[in-house]
């Protein structure tokens, strides 16, 4: 029985890589606005337990995610 999808073609390994990279290197901000985040609320860390250093993290880890959501969108398209 045959299917009525279209049939899936395979890319290059460099394109697989290369889209790999690309959703990986956009998973960085998020870590990194995560760690701080997360700093913040032990509170042994000054000025980054303040509300509007926390707030600010918070939209930053937002975008961030907005970010990975978008690569993936670009790995995956056709």
């Amino acid at each position: 029985m045959e299917s009525d999808t279209e049939s899936v073609t395979t890319a290059s390994p460099a394109r697989v890589w290369l889209r790999r990279l690309v959703i990986a290197v956009s998973c960085a901000p998020l870590a990194a606005v995560s760690v701080l985040h997360t700093m913040g609320r032990s509170g042994d860390f000054g000025v980054l337990g303040r509300w509007y250093v926390l707030l600010a993290l918070a939209v930053a880890g937002f975008f961030a995610w907005d970010l990975i959501e978008r690569a993936i969108a670009w790995a995956v398209r056709r």
